[in-house]
């Protein structure tokens, strides 16, 4: 495989992990309007605030994906991208399946 094609291959899967960082991101803001529709009145903050703590650091981690992307840096883009979903995977099963 000549370095070009694989640079391509690279740049494709980068903006591919980007979306699905983007849309893992929407998917976690979006929990708490099922939480509501759920729950209804006796929604409680402290039943949402994992959620908002995990949609705040998918955004932080998406905006850095992104800086990386911007500056040509996309394996390290691709890694942040595989990184927000493994941590946000971890954050679901230690903070909010129980």
């Amino acid at each position: 495989m000549k370095h070009g094609a694989f640079s391509k291959h690279i740049h494709l899967l980068t903006q591919i992990g980007i979306c699905v960082q983007f849309l893992a991101l929407v998917r976690t803001l979006a929990e708490f309007f099922r939480l509501q529709l759920v729950q209804g009145a006796a929604l409680h903050v402290a039943t949402v605030t994992p959620y908002v703590g995990a949609a705040l650091l998918a955004a932080l981690l998406t905006w850095a994906a992104v800086l990386c992307y911007l500056a040509g840096r996309d394996r390290t883009a691709l890694g942040v991208a595989g990184m927000t979903i493994l941590v946000l995977i971890i954050v679901k099963i230690a903070f909010i399946a129980p």
